[in-house]
Order: C-alpha cells, then sequence, then structure tokens
C-alpha cells in the first residue's frame, strides 16, 4: 500500500501529492481541455462530412450510430492496451501520442471519397487517439491526486472538460463560417475541409509541445522492478493479465463497480450530444428546406453553436460543485446528477423543434447531468486502496466500459433517429441516468443503514 506524503495546496485548496509541481499540474488541465474541445468538434463535425461532403441523406443517424459503434471496437482495445501500457512508460508520453494521432486524423478526415471503408478506417484510427487522452484523464489524476481527496481534483477535471467543450462550441464550431471568404459561398462545402485543416493542425502543434510541461511519472510496474531484485521473472504477459484482472477484480468494491457503470452511460453522454445533436439540428434545417444534403449549412452550425455552448457554459459552473458534493459523498453526487440528466433528457427527446427555446432549456439540463456524472464518477474510481502499480488497469477498465456503453446506445440510438424519431437516442440517455441515479441511492441507503443501523463503525458513508 503506497502512502502519500502531506499533500500539496495549490492555491491553497487543490491537494496534490507533494512531488507534483503547479505549472506541470495546470498544464494537465490544460491537456483535458485540449482533448476535449477536438472530440466535441469532431463529433459535431462528423455530421457536415457526412451530409455536406459525401452527400449522405436518409441513413445519417444509421451511418453516424455505426461509425461509432464499430470504431469503439477498436477503443476497447485501445483503452486497455493504453491503460497497461501507461504502467511501464510515462503517461505524458501516451497522452502526447494520442493528440497527435487524433490531429493528423482531424486533418484527413474530410479526403474521405466514401463512408466504407475510408471514412470508417480513420475513425479506427482517431479512436485509438481518443481512448489514449480518455484513459490518461484517469490514469494522471490517480497520480497526482493526493489519498482518497479526489473530489476537488475531479472536479477541476470536470470543469476543464466544460472549457473544452464551450471553446469549441463558441470558436471552433465556428472555424468554417469565418473562412467564408476564402470560398465562392457561405455554402461551399470546401469550408468543412478548411476548418478540419486548421484545427488538426493546431493540435498537432499542441501534442508535440505538451510533452515537455505535463508531470512526469516513474513507470510503476518498471519500478517496482528495479527495486524487487530478488523477485523471480515473470513473464510480460503474465503480468498485463494480473493489472487487467486487478482492474476487475477492484470492481468488488461497489464505489469502484458504480464508478465503472457510470463510465458506461457518462462516455454514451459525451457521444450522443456530440453528434446527435448537432445531426437532429442538421436534418431539422434541411427538412425544413432551409438547407440542402451537398452544401455547408451555416444555419445549423450557428443553431448548434448557441445550443451546445450556452448549455456547456451552464454546466461548467456545476461542475466544481459536483466535485465538492462527491469530496463528502460520492454516491449522492451520483444521484443528483443523474436526476438533473433525467429531466432533461426525456423532454428533449420528445421536442419537435430542435432550435426551440424550450429545448435549449432541457439541453442544458442535459449538459449539467452529464458533466455531474463523468466527475462522480471519476471520483468514485480514485480510492487509495487501489494497489499503485494496478492503477492502469484500473483507469483502463473505467474507460473501456465506456467504450461498451457508446457501442451499444449509439448504434441502438442511430438506427432509432432514423426509423422511429429524431430523439430516440436522448431517450436512452434519460434511462441510463434514471438507473445511475437509482443505483447511487441504494449503495448510499445500504451504506448509512449498516453503519447506523448495525452499527459497523468502519463503514464510511461521508468522504
Amino acid at each position: 500500500m503506497e502512502e502519500d506524503g502531506p499533500p500539496r495546496k495549490i492555491l491553497w485548496v487543490i491537494p496534490v501529492k507533494e512531488d507534483v509541481h503547479p505549472i506541470r499540474f495546470f498544464f494537465f488541465l490544460f491537456s483535458v481541455f485540449t482533448s476535449l474541445s477536438v472530440i466535441v468538434y469532431f463529433s459535431a463535425a462528423q455530421s457536415w462530412t457526412l451530409t455536406s461532403i459525401l452527400k449522405v441523406d436518409t441513413t445519417v443517424g444509421d451511418t453516424t450510430g455505426s461509425l461509432s459503434m464499430y470504431s469503439e471496437f477498436v477503443s476497447m482495445v485501445a483503452v486497455v492496451a493504453w491503460g497497461v501500457l501507461s504502467d511501464y512508460c510515462e503517461k505524458r508520453t501516451i497522452n502526447s501520442i494520442s493528440l497527435i494521432i487524433m490531429g493528423v486524423i482531424v486533418i484527413s478526415y474530410p479526403f474521405s471519397p466514401n463512408v466504407y471503408p475510408a471514412l470508417l478506417l480513420q475513425k479506427f484510427i482517431y479512436s485509438v487517439g481518443t481512448a489514449g487522452t480518455t484513459c490518461m484523464m484517469a490514469a494522471i489524476m490517480l497520480e497526482v491526486v493526493h489519498g482518497e481527496q479526489s473530489g476537488i481534483v475531479s472536479g477541476l477535471i470536470g470543469t476543464c472538460t466544460g472549457l473544452g467543450a464551450i471553446f469549441s462550441a463558441f470558436v471552433l464550431f465556428s472555424v468554417p463560417t469565418r473562412m467564408a471568404h476564402l470560398a465562392s459561398s457561405v455554402f461551399d462545402p470546401i469550408l468543412v475541409v478548411y476548418g478540419y485543416a486548421v484545427i488538426g493542425s493546431v493540435t498537432v502543434a499542441l501534442g508535440f509541445i505538451l510533452w515537455f510541461l505535463m508531470p512526469k511519472n516513474t513507470p510503476l510496474l518498471r519500478g517496482a522492478k528495479r527495486q524487487l531484485i530478488n523477485r523471480p521473472k515473470v513473464p510480460r504477459w503474465r503480468e498485463i493479465y494480473e493489472n487487467l484482472r486487478h482492474g476487475v477484480l477492484a470492481a468488488q468494491d461497489p464505489r469502484i463497480a458504480l464508478g465503472y457503470v457510470t463510465s458506461f452511460f457518462a462516455r454514451a453522454d459525451e457521444v450522443i450530444i456530440t453528434h446527435f445533436i448537432s445531426l437532429w439540428v442538421q436534418q431539422y434545417y434541411i427538412d425544413i428546406g432551409r438547407c440542402q444534403v451537398g452544401s455547408y449549412c451555416p444555419y445549423a452550425s450557428s443553431s448548434t453553436q448557441t445550443m451546445t455552448g450556452i448549455a456547456q457554459s451552464v454546466a461548467l459552473t456545476v461542475a466544481p460543485f459536483f466535485g465538492i458534493g462527491s469530496h463528502f459523498s460520492k454516491e449522492l453526487a451520483l444521484v443528483v446528477a443523474g436526476a438533473i440528466g433525467v429531466s432533461g433528457c426525456i423532454p428533449f427527446a420528445f421536442s419537435i423543434d430542435p432550435t426551440a427555446k424550450t429545448s435549449l432549456g432541457f439541453v442544458v439540463l442535459l449538459a449539467m447531468g452529464e458533466y455531474g456524472m463523468i466527475v462522480s464518477g471519476m471520483a468514485m474510481i480514485a480510492r487509495k486502496h487501489v494497489k499503485p502499480e494496478f492503477r492502469g488497469g484500473v483507469a483502463g477498465v473505467y474507460s473501456l466500459c465506456g467504450c461498451i456503453g457508446i457501442i451499444i446506445v449509439s448504434k441502438v440510438g442511430g438506427v432509432l433517429f432514423d426509423k422511429w424519431m429524431k430523439g430516440a437516442p436522448f431517450l436512452l440517455l434519460g434511462i441510463g441516468h434514471g438507473l445511475i441515479a437509482l443505483l447511487a441511492l441504494i449503495h448510499f441507503i445500504y451504506l448509512v443503514t449498516k453503519k447506523y443501523v448495525w452499527g459497523d463503525k468502519n463503514i464510511v458513508v461521508f468522504s
């Protein structure tokens, strides 16, 4: 069991390990901001690629869901590989490589001549990059946080994800429109290509720069090998297996298990919101005749920018409170996040006009619930009794659960988008938020009962 020294307080309130430099901690948060900015833009811009460049029409929902589903099969392998690899090499290296991969694919994505196989193959490679940044978000947090004081740090991470989404909505979404002077008209699909090129190039550059600025760490398993001189040599595959096995067995702790389940729906939240709001808005303008398949739709870009930007801005103000709440009771924080998500997802799913003011209110609640679950869920897995040499495995399984959530919800939601109603993906999210709230409430009641009714003084209800 690793014993942490006294915490280092950044700005007097942020508890991190004493060897974590404040500047490097800041750039860790900046890397979270960067990766989420690119992820949100890429997800929203995919609908522009399908309708404006590849001219996909009647099956756009199923195509979107299928691309997400197939690419997440790659992510399922990648997150486990990255998680295990992070115990053998520096986590900042993995994070930088992942950002560079993402940037290269962002540049090349709109040049795909077709959906299958060209667009799909690029989505595969892109998913390897996003899996790395997502996995390292959790793994680096486990390295920098002091003991079990994860609430404030996870709240800051949630805040940075919110800032990244806001930056993407208010700044990156408007990049194609701002470059209209380089095209023949504001409806020219070449603007989509220009937007991808600018954003992808900056991402690649930041991938290289951040390697020099993020927190360093000694690869734990490699370090352990150096210390245990008399330890019999164990095959590497055996160590990898043990690492992953511990990540799965860690779910015997109900809080870590709940964190895994939360990851399932929180990652699905992220994909459904970024993919299907943009897709629904674009399809709405095509249906009413203001835009056409095969051309860039500035109206859809503007409406998506407004809706997601305002929603993420409000959610940003709430994210730190979930971090603070998780510091006292992780279960109750999840209950609140789930309830807020339900109150936004279900009504929005049955909206007629996705650009209406009432729809905006529902999307705000939806975003609040999303980031509440991300923050509270990450706090769930930051448990001090997880052995440091297996933390990468826990982070990998956490991200793996998110991949499975994306596969199921995005594919089913995409089919229902085309066959039933445009709000079907959000109805699925509402059901998921409700389930998380229920499970968290049941576990909280169990802890309270065991401590105060059965008299088990070893139970920690508020942590």
